[in-house]
């Protein structure tokens, strides 16, 4: 039976043109590739659970530390949010100013950036320090802006890391009746507001 298949298969095809026998073994071909390539793709990206990566890479980076950490990781609008908890060891894990938790998100991102170009940023995060830092930045910066519109004097600001400069800057972009500015460089870097003239 298999015989007589392969006899009707080769008189079907003699029957064909010789070019239009070759199109259309070119354009299987073609067919074959675009899909397989297509299936290839679709495993890569949905076999990596971007989610499990992230909490791997952040719970290594700091049991090399020493310190034994749950690690929660949530999508948001522009980023992965990263939440640590420890049992005791929070303040160890923020750093003076937050530059250890900083230095984690950093050594994090360039790792996962490796592996995987596309992924969106990540930050990094100690039993939610940062967000209430963050949100008190926010609101200590539209305080002191209403206060600087009243009296139309600058006031300083505590002092501001890199980060939490363009956090105060991008809260008060939208008044438009204050500006601010820093004086100093570095740790002694210092934030002022000042109305806009």
């Amino acid at each position: 039976m298999e015989e007589i298949i392969s006899v009707n298969a080769v008189n079907a095809n003699q029957d064909k043109k010789p070019e239009e026998t070759n199109k259309d073994v070119y354009e299987q071909s073609v067919a074959n590739t675009v899909s397989n390539a297509e299936t290839s793709m679709v495993k890569q990206t949905s076999g990596i659970d971007l989610d499990k990566e992230i909490e791997t890479v952040v719970k290594t980076i700091i049991e090399l530390m020493g310190i034994r950490v749950q690690v929660k990781v949530s999508l948001m609008e522009d980023r992965y949010y990263v939440n640590v908890r420890s049992r005791s060891s929070d303040g160890l894990l923020i750093g003076k100013r937050g530059t250890t938790i900083q230095s984690i998100q950093a050594i994090t991102n360039q790792i996962m950036k490796h592996r995987f170009p596309e992924v969106l940023d990540i930050f990094v995060d100690v039993a939610g320090y940062r967000m209430r830092r963050e949100n008190f930045l926010k609101k200590k910066a539209l305080a002191v802006a209403k206060i600087v519109s009243d009296t139309k004097r600058e006031m300083a600001l505590d002092i501001l890391t890199e980060r939490e400069l363009r956090i105060v800057e991008k809260e008060l972009a939208p008044l438009g009746t204050v500006k601010v500015y820093s004086i100093g460089s570095g740790s002694k870097r210092t934030v002022v507001i000042a109305p806009n003239v």
